[in-house]
């Protein structure tokens, strides 16, 4: 009997079809490479290669899956990636008849950015993550704001530093936190002082949150006699803080009485002794009368005691910053008359700041605490002596998104 024409026609092999499709939920080490297969009734297995050659002159290969369905949604997550890298993805079926290969597509994986904020107020910030990933925050570093000086220059912010956090939950992430503003300059010599301290700057990630204190007040001696004063303490942070120097012997007059009420008699002359030198009368009268003086002790002054001590108003020298303590004032000559230096800040990140004010001396105004050399703003700065206000703090991290 004559065989049917088509009767095994449904056994004859074919080559699989392949579509490349785009790649989904990629961040900045990983990727989920996808792809359509029909694998035409034979055994056939499934590849992903990829590479940073758009002609794959070298790549890697995954194997995802075998199947010998139509149609077939095919998808394999790869690990490892580079960030901020541009990868070319094809795919690949084998079965026995031989090997068809899809086109490519590609992607760039998310790359390293930076946070950056100076302004004092409050700030947010949409954190990127894929489904089922936590993201992850490096390097953060939050200085608060410096405080103001009276008489002895503010503290330098104090730094919080945390090399990296990852989130306790996955997901997009929203961070939020507000940057200190730097306090408040004193209100000059009016005697009450007025300088503010620097306000804290915070960093909150979900139920974490970090902050870098602010900076304390310089210090208002205020009248002759009161304890000496110092600059404004250091803010506080994950590192030491340091506060500020003593204020030292100043050179201010003060009055131990008021000269123009010192009584400038001794004694009244008019009531001195009197003498009969013009002889006497019939009755024994005398006929005219001289006066013993006494003019030498009737001007007894008190001027001498009325300038009797100095006052101490050198104020201290500016609140140390994270790296160092305050400096105390200079030491009093006929020339200068300066309160000392604060502390320097610790740079990192592209911030530099923290140092502490300077004090504040009878004939000069003291020199700012040192910053630590480098680029980028400073922040957290304490006022320098005779009534400057601070330096807002600042925040920096870094992220990964796209």
């Amino acid at each position: 009997m004559p065989t049917k024409k088509g009767t095994f026609a449904s056994s004859i092999g074919e080559l699989p079809t392949v579509t490349t499709n785009a790649v989904t939920n990629f961040n900045q080490n990983q990727a989920t490479f996808n792809a359509t297969v029909s694998a035409n009734n034979l055994s056939t297995v499934v590849y992903f290669d990829y590479s940073t050659s758009s002609v794959f002159s070298s790549f890697t290969t995954v194997t995802a899956t075998t199947t010998t369905g139509q149609n077939q949604t095919i998808s394999s997550t790869v690990t490892g990636l580079s960030n901020g890298t541009l990868y070319y993805v094809r795919c690949r079926a084998v079965n026995g008849i031989g090997t068809t290969t899809g086109s490519s597509v590609s992607f760039t994986t998310w790359s390293l950015k930076t946070y950056l904020n100076t302004t004092a107020g409050a700030y947010s910030l949409s954190l990127p993550s894929i489904p089922g990933v936590a993201p992850t925050i490096t390097e953060m570093l939050l200085y608060g704001g410096g405080g103001g000086a009276n008489y002895a220059g503010g503290g330098g912010g104090g730094y919080r530093l945390s090399a990296s956090h990852t989130s306790s939950t996955t997901g997009t992430h929203t961070i939020s936190g507000t940057v200190g503003a730097g306090g408040a300059g004193g209100n000059g010599g009016t005697g009450a002082g007025g300088a503010t301290a620097g306000g804290n700057t915070t960093l909150t990630v979900g139920s974490t949150t970090w902050t870098g204190g602010g900076g304390g007040t310089g210090a208002h001696p205020g009248t002759c006699g009161a304890p000496n004063g110092t600059g404004g303490a250091a803010g506080s942070g994950t590192n030491t803080s340091h506060g500020g120097g003593n204020n030292t012997y100043g050179y201010y007059y003060g009055y131990a009485c008021n000269p123009y009420n010192c009584n400038p008699y001794a004694c009244n002359p008019y009531q001195c002794n009197q003498t009969c030198c013009s002889g006497y009368d019939k009755n024994g009268n005398c006929l005219g009368f001289c006066y013993d003086t006494c003019y030498s002790t009737c001007y007894e002054t008190c001027y001498s005691t009325c300038y009797a001590y100095d006052c101490n108003y050198y104020a201290g020298g500016g609140g140390g910053g994270t790296d160092a303590g305050g400096a105390s004032a200079a030491t009093q000559n006929s020339t200068s008359h300066v309160g000392g230096a604060g502390g320097a800040g610790g740079g990192a990140y592209g911030l530099r700041g923290g140092n502490g004010g300077g004090g504040r001396g009878t004939q000069g105004v003291g020199a700012n605490g040192s910053v630590p050399a480098g680029s980028g703003p400073i922040v957290g700065t304490g006022g320098q002596g005779w009534f400057n206000a601070g330096v807002a703090g600042g925040v920096t991290f870094k992220y990964f998104g796209p």
